[in-house]
């Protein structure tokens, strides 16, 4: 029995249901239907009104709760129930059947959401209409109780079909731990174990491999293997590397007869011509190339050629996965064609990326029937995922099949990793990605990889000759987060609970020692150290919450953060805070000695599985004691470190403490650029009005400037701006900083309703305040309800790609997002019309890290404005701006709701920083006629 439920709201003790649906099924056909609606005590509201489709008039007449429920409990009998989401339909069927004197005769039931999760761990969504769609069942309807009943029962037929393509093993296994959480899920599994045995036995498909009951995909041979590598290098014509590229490049050459359509591209080719002289003359080289200028196989060819000819490593960092992704999936085969196989390509991320095999079967054999229901399903979805993922790495997972806090206990990791002990050290996701990448030619990484590599001397990523920066405008601000360290009250907290709660009677360190108490390699001493450890663990954590709460009550009431200054360091609650430190100095050192000893003890360990476990207790151990001992660090301020405290929100407030370096420029000169002799950073926005000063001394490259080693190069976009957009300010717009929030986000809910219905939806509307997004999406949505115009607003109605994801399939929409939208989202063609910039992109003064530098720089005799704040602002506007115009057939307009762009002097900053662009001013009203004119040129 397939049903779903259509309701006034989400609380199942004061909402109301206003539909049930169900459909029969058997042996895979669908039979009888039942679909009732349901008059409820109070009006429907016009949201679910507008979701369902069920209005007021519809139910005026329809039948009591009571009686549909009673004829509903009579078609349903005692068959199974399935349903998408289930943790939903119970609660209100058992509350609204409580409300009436009945009871449901079962609540457990087959959950097509929690299928799906575990099946497709990899869908981004895993609501009906996107599994529905995944899985090729059409959907007529979304939102009315039968059509969704009909829906979620093919979907569970196909769910079903995937499942019985698995191995044999995985859905025993599948059997087994659904049964913790759900009798009728468990022998669901149980039967169709029972059916693959008898199709196909015990057999595996040759792409996986079985090990200690752990099924995963195989280590394939690849053109990154040693047994694989030819050793010839090759020989270049007397033009050397530009020559060869732009041969490659040519509009007669190689890759055009690898990618059809291609044509060369002047920017293209006089950006190869700078990446070449780079790596020939072993320079380092900063350019801007605008969009569209295919600036990936403009510095992938140059790089490849280097490699193949020198026997040298080339280093490609961006600072997104997405772009890293791009370069593997659509650059990567380009250059094996262009290089005839012989080129060797890798892809490195950080460790933690990467699933440790070990992990996965370890919290496997650990689930109970006390297990949370959503362990078990991550486990099972972790199982699934093994039988398909080339790289095992955490990108490809949902995070609601797998969230961030239990991908952490089975992420790969150097202090828990037993390495040549252990039983998956050979098929291991992350030493195959380092040993692909020990012997590529060209490796792809990220700046955060990066940067942990320059911070651990090089011990992270392989030797690498020759490096390329993409997206650099990026990897100051990613050196400040890395070259400095954070720590989070609530994340000491749950690592504690993680180490031992219960007063030592459960968790990782009670366990280690109720396991292997008994064993022979226990060294001496080591029970009595652990079962103090217990008591240790509590001990700190406990005057290390209450340090937290001390630093906590330093932020001023309506503040979200405190920078530490010599001045707040003598307040009565930071000295208090740094007695409780001191106190805590025993048993740290305690406590990192025992993390010393477990390294050794686990080196003697009687087993493979023994040594994981002591070495999962002492990784465990020493990050907890590495935020203690980061807490225990701040006591003492240095000069050239900015410390701050965060505070954020209210009833449980959640702390944290942050360190930054102030200047990272000399640490980046001393680390990467004088050490290596060739880097080439680019971007699409790294220079100002065409001036790179403020990156080169940003990054700390003004001495190689002045040696004569550092080449600059402003590489144009093909687009004509000029021809393909329009800048409008109006100029009537108020001062939206000097208005109330509420004032504010009343004019601007009225100016954006406008421009929706000028331009017909497609709007992009980019905020620098979420309070600001949050108030401007709840004034402007019903107003555009009416138009046929729906309103996707970031973190309001979903995540980043839930929402973009939405804009991109209903076009009569807006989207309002924040800090994250500015920048790396692709709207091409007609997905994306008219982009609205609703303040310049200054970062608050007061932030921490600003102001500290803003100090420095005031006191050598700098303006911080005119120095760091407004080529900052600069650069993110571009980039923002960089949103509208993807292709070289793209239309659209751009509208500044910041006056100060043509009203002040430094407004002339932003707009000479846009290629090909001037702004239109006028009022408000004639900006939506000029936008009108302008968008119905563009479609004719």
């Amino acid at each position: 029995m397939v049903l779903d439920i259509e309701t006034t709201g989400f609380d199942p003790a004061a909402d109301e249901i206003i539909e049930i649906g169900a459909v029969r099924v058997t042996d895979g056909q669908m039979g009888e239907q039942f679909q009732r609606l349901i008059r409820p005590t109070r009006p429907i509201s016009e949201t679910i009104t507008q979701l369902t489709g069920i209005t007021n008039d519809m139910v005026e007449n329809a039948e009591d709760a009571e009686s549909v429920l009673l004829a509903f409990l009579e078609f349903v009998g005692n068959a199974p129930v399935v349903a998408h989401n289930l943790e939903f339909d119970v609660p209100f069927l058992q509350r609204k059947y409580e409300d009436y004197g009945y009871t449901l005769p079962t609540t457990d039931g087959l959950c097509t959401l929690v299928l799906s999760r575990i099946l497709l761990p990899t869908l981004s969504s895993h609501r009906l209409g996107e599994v529905a769609a995944h899985l090729q069942v059409p959907v007529d309807t979304v939102h009315r109780a039968l059509d969704d009943a009909m829906t979620c029962a093919q979907v569970f037929g196909k769910l079903s079909e995937r499942a019985a393509t698995l191995p044999l093993m995985v859905v025993q296994q599948f059997a087994q731990l659904a049964g913790l959480f759900s009798p009728l899920t468990g022998s669901w599994f149980g039967e169709l174990a029972n059916q693959v045995f008898a199709d196909r036995g015990d057999r595996i498909h040759e792409s996986l491999e079985i090990r200690d009951g752990l099924t995963y995909t195989a280590r394939t041979m690849d053109a990154s293997d040693p047994s694989d590598l030819d050793d010839s290098r090759l020989e270049l014509t007397p033009g050397g590397i530009g020559s060869a590229a732009y041969e490659l490049l040519a509009d007669n050459g190689p890759l055009s007869q690898t990618l059809p359509g291609y044509e060369a591209r002047q920017g293209q080719l006089e950006m190869v011509e700078k990446v070449s002289e780079a790596l020939e003359e072993g320079k380092h080289a900063v350019i801007e190339a605008g969009t569209g200028t295919g600036k990936s196989m403009a510095y992938l060819i140059p790089a490849a050629l280097y490699a193949a000819s020198t026997g040298s490593r080339v280093l490609v960092s961006t600072h997104t996965l997405a772009l890293q992704d791009q370069i593997e999936q659509r650059d990567f085969p380009t250059l094996q064609q262009l290089f005839h196989g012989k080129l060797n390509l890798a892809v490195q991320k950080g460790r933690k990326n990467y699933v440790c095999l070990r992990k996965v079967n370890s919290e496997a054999g650990l689930l109970s029937f006390a297990s949370p229901a959503e362990e078990i399903q991550s486990v099972m979805a972790l199982l699934s995922w093994l039988t398909e993922t080339r790289h095992g790495v955490r990108e490809e997972l949902s995070a609601h099949a797998v969230n961030h806090r239990f991908w952490t206990r089975v992420q790969s990791e150097t202090d828990t990793c037993i390495n040549k002990r252990c039983p998956f050290f050979r098929p291991c996701y992350y030493f195959r990605a380092k040993a692909r990448a020990q012997v590529a030619d060209v490796v792809v990484t990220n700046h955060s990889l990066l940067l942990s590599d320059l911070k651990a001397d090089h011990r992270v990523l392989p030797k690498y000759d020759a490096l390329v920066i993409d997206e650099a405008h990026h990897l100051e601000e990613q050196a400040t987060k890395h070259l400095g360290g954070e720590v989070h009250g609530a994340q000491l907290g749950a690592l504690a609970h993680r180490l031992s709660r219960d007063r030592g009677k459960n968790g990782i360190i009670p366990e280690l020692l109720s396991r292997y108490q008994t064993d022979q390699t226990m060294p001496y001493a080591m029970e009595e150290r652990l079962q103090r450890a217990g008591e240790w663990v509590d001990e700190v954590s406990r005057s290390a919450d209450v340090a937290v709460q001390l630093l906590g009550s330093l932020v001023p009431p309506g503040k979200g953060e405190l920078r530490l200054t010599p001045q707040v360091c003598k307040e009565q609650a930071f000295t208090q805070f740094t007695k409780q430190m001191a106190d805590l100095r025993a048993p740290i050192k305690a406590m990192r000695d025992l993390v010393k000893a477990l390294h050794e003890w686990s080196k003697q360990a009687s087993t493979d599985e023994a040594a994981g476990r002591i070495l999962d207790a002492a990784g465990f151990l020493d990050q907890w004691v590495q935020g203690v001992e980061m807490l225990e660090e701040i006591t003492v301020l240095s000069p050239d470190m900015v410390t701050w405290i965060e505070k954020r929100g209210t009833s449980r407030p959640r702390i944290s403490v942050h360190t930054a370096p102030i200047d990272v420029s000399q640490t980046l000169r001393h680390a990467l650029f004088e050490p290596l002799e060739r880097v080439v950073l680019t971007s699409a926005t790294l220079s100002i009005k065409g001036n790179f000063d403020y990156t080169v001394s940003q990054l700390g490259l003004k001495p190689f400037a002045e040696e004569d080693r550092l080449i600059t190069a402003n590489v144009s976009s093909p687009f004509d701006y000029g021809r393909q957009a329009r800048l409008c300010v109006p100029s009537d717009v108020p001062e939206l900083a000097k208005m109330s929030a509420s004032d504010a986000a009343a004019w601007l809910a009225d100016s954006l309703y406008q421009l929706a219905v000028a331009s017909q939806g497609r709007v992009l509307a980019l905020f620098t305040s979420h309070q600001m997004l949050r108030e401007t999406a709840k004034l402007v949505r019903e107003p555009l309800r009416r138009q046929n115009l729906s309103v996707f607003a970031q973190d309001v109605d979903g995540g980043r790609q839930a929402m973009l994801d939405a804009f991109r399939k209903n076009p009569r929409s807006i989207l309002l997002g924040a800090q994250s939208f500015w920048e790396g989202i692709d709207l091409p063609g007609d997905q994306l019309t008219t982009l609205v910039i609703v303040r310049l992109p200054f970062a608050p003064p007061s932030h921490p890290v600003t102001e500290a530098r803003h100090e420095r720089l005031t006191a050598n005799g700098k303006s911080p404005f005119w120095v760091a704040s407004l080529p900052e602002a600069v650069v993110r506007f571009r980039q923002g701006f960089g949103r509208l115009i993807r292709t070289r057939q793209d239309k659209g307009v751009v509208v500044v709701y910041d006056k100060r762009v043509v009203t002040q002097r430094y407004g002339q900053t932003f707009i000479q920083s846009l290629p090909g662009v001037r702004p239109f001013v006028a009022t408000e009203q004639e900006v939506l006629k000029h936008i009108r004119t302008f968008l119905a040129q563009s479609s004719s």
